[in-house]
């Protein structure tokens, strides 16, 4: 079985590797194939060294072990070679059925607790080593519309069929920000704050006054709080349909196409971003 393979086999049904990417996740699967060769070579090892014991023990069952030889007359030597062989041959069977049954057990009772151990491992470096200065959503191309998703699933296939790039450079459960609250600004055009949704407040209420009203429309920027469902931090298909849903029925003023996330500053413990959009 090639690496791909294996990794492709031993992350499916386990809900803990979905934060990590398919490289990320062929570093745990390596790493828990090594473990489990150790483990399940020192349990074979430690049986064989029992049955050796064993023998010494008991001299009736090193007798039975051995007992391969069968008496014949010369006329019937080949026959008795054949019995012999047989003989020897189900006793061999026997021991390595004692060997690997037990051994086998192990390795498939220990494989997912060793999967999940070495995730969450992984997970809690990648969680400490993530810094909410960091830019975000740099790698995925996408353009906002009045459609509002309301499921990360049907999200995440749009996300994919939109370029195909995006099949190679979308992880969507991976972590975007490791924060339980973000803040994201956005610029847009809006007729008034009634466009403005709950969890949404305008960065500066002198953009609104009446003589900033050009062809009907404030220019101005809109922050908004977001909060991470696990409570915990964003994977990167809760944050970005998060904000996509936040932009449905905004004017961007043409400009729809995301460009990323851009680290501002921090209100309290809160990381800030700007969304960086184009045309």
């Amino acid at each position: 079985m090639d690496i791909h393979t294996r990794t492709t086999k031993w992350s499916k049904g386990i809900s803990e590797m979905d934060v990590l990417s398919f490289a990320e996740k062929e570093i745990v699967c390596n790493k828990v194939a090594k473990q489990l060769f150790v483990i399940c070579v020192t349990i074979a090892t430690l049986i064989l060294i029992a049955i050796i014991a064993g023998m010494f023990e008991y001299p009736w069952l090193l007798d039975h072990m051995t007992n391969t030889a069968i008496t014949v007359s010369p006329a019937h030597s080949q026959a008795g070679r054949s019995g012999g062989t047989m003989t020897s041959l189900s006793y061999m069977i026997s021991v390595l059925a004692v060997m690997l049954i037990p051994t086998m057990g192990v390795f498939y009772t220990i494989k997912k607790p060793l999967l999940k151990r070495e995730t969450r491992k992984l997970v809690e470096k990648k969680l400490a080593d993530t810094s909410s200065t960091d830019d975000v959503l740099t790698s995925v191309y996408w353009a906002f519309s009045n459609q509002e998703y309301g499921s990360d699933d049907a999200f995440t296939k749009d996300i994919i069929d939109y370029i195909p790039d995006n099949k190679d450079n979308w992880n969507p459960n991976g972590i975007a920000i490791n924060n339980r609250k973000v803040c994201i600004v956005y610029e847009a055009f809006i007729t008034g704050s009634e466009q403005l949704r709950s969890n949404e407040h305008i960065v500066d209420l002198t953009d609104l006054d009446e003589e900033n009203r050009i062809d009907g429309v404030f220019q101005t920027d809109i922050k908004a709080h977001l909060m991470a469902d696990n409570g915990k931090y964003f994977t990167n298909v809760e944050l970005l349909r998060k904000i996509h849903n936040q932009l449905v029925f905004k004017d961007l003023g043409g400009n729809e196409f995301l460009e990323g996330l851009e680290y501002v500053d921090a209100d309290g413990s809160t990381p800030v971003y700007r969304l960086m959009t184009g045309s």
